[in-house]
């Protein structure tokens, strides 16, 4: 920590932690004085258009929050596609996941290394670059800091993070990774997958987890993110809903997920609740097969899957990944701005 950080410490500092999700921006705030919290608040933003750009609201009120303050750090919680996790740190282990090492941002752990593409770090930089990010967190190091916060099983276990717009699943043994993926959950697929799927196992879709580490080829070398001199600062890359009965999905097997019943009755918000347990369920499952069949996996039986749930996830749904999927299954509710904020804390002041 350098000098001036230590001196910060005793003066009004905000952290401002940024969750964007597929219809929204949350911004969650707390101010410190002497280490002690002071405030918390929180406040949420539409996202009204596709361009790559800031809301003008949103933009405004980060810039009124930096005015306010004297100390400032804005964090960001990565959700873009070109992100994976891998085991190993080298080059060589890179390049045997399928992932260019030149064109990627990485940090590394003992073990296993999380990155995020220039492609994207970049894309991230156009839409901020008007209140600049300090922080930006890949969604492997969130999960890697829930898991530890518990004792580490010393057998492949899966772990699942699970917030609105995106799931993230990583298999360990202890602190070393066997498995990794990234899945962005869309609203408009969540919608029209939830209808007229007769066979959803073998529906053609673009998967998260056909090839895992595959990032958008680029000749072009990015120049690196210029918030972020080291990913490890980040440790950079480092509503809940309620529990309702789908009326139409049975318990025996995974096939009981398709659309032969009739949803004339449902209204759009049950509709979107079954198309995400729906993308979430084959997304688990295609990712497991993954895991097993694929060569470069030390593909280890997994018993166990903890799930950290930033969202909410009905009773069916968990009862299908018990059933289905064979895999004991726990439980923990989170609220991921505080952790990305606590995260945010720990990295600025050691």
């Amino acid at each position: 920590m350098s000098f001036s950080t230590k001196i910060q410490r005793y003066f009004t500092t905000l952290f401002i932690t940024i969750i964007q999700e597929n219809n929204s921006y949350k911004l969650y705030s707390r101010v410190l004085k002497n280490g002690k919290v002071k405030k918390r608040f929180d406040k949420t933003f539409d996202i009204k258009s596709n361009d790559e750009k800031l809301s003008q609201d949103t933009e405004d009120y980060i810039l009124s929050l930096q005015e306010k303050y004297n100390y400032v750090y804005t964090a960001l919680l990565l959700n873009s596609m070109g992100q994976g996790a891998i085991k190993g740190t080298s080059e060589e282990e890179f390049e045997k996941s399928s992932v260019d090492p030149k064109n990627v941002k990485s940090i590394k752990f003992k073990t296993w290394s999380a990155f995020v593409s220039y492609i994207d770090l970049n894309w991230i930089k156009k839409i901020y670059d008007n209140v600049g990010l300090d922080l930006v967190y890949s969604p492997f190091v969130v999960l890697y800091e829930l898991l530890s916060n518990y004792k580490l099983k010393n057998r492949p276990t899966l772990y699942i993070l699970n917030l609105e717009s995106s799931v993230t699943v990583a298999i360990f043994k202890a602190d070393t990774l066997y498995f990794g993926a990234f899945y962005n959950i869309r609203k408009d697929d969540i919608l029209s997958d939830s209808i007229g799927v007769d066979d959803w196992e073998n529906e053609e879709e673009e998967s998260a987890v056909e090839n895992l580490a595959a990032l958008d080829e680029s000749e072009e070398q990015e120049e690196e993110f210029s918030n972020l001199d080291d990913l490890s600062e980040l440790d950079v890359l480092d509503n809940e809903l309620d529990d309702e009965e789908f009326s139409d999905i049975k318990d025996e097997t995974s096939e009981d997920f398709s659309s032969d019943s009739s949803m004339d009755d449902v209204d759009i918000d049950d509709i979107e609740l079954y198309g995400r347990d729906l993308e979430i369920y084959k997304f688990l499952n295609k990712a497991l097969k993954e895991y097993y069949k694929n060569d470069i996996f030390q593909s280890d039986f997994v018993e166990e899957a903890i799930i950290f749930d930033g969202y909410g996830m009905t009773q069916e749904m968990m009862d299908s990944i018990e059933n289905d999927l064979l895999l004991d299954l726990g439980m923990h509710k989170i609220d991921v701005a505080e952790v990305v904020c606590d995260l945010s804390v720990r990295d600025i002041y050691g």
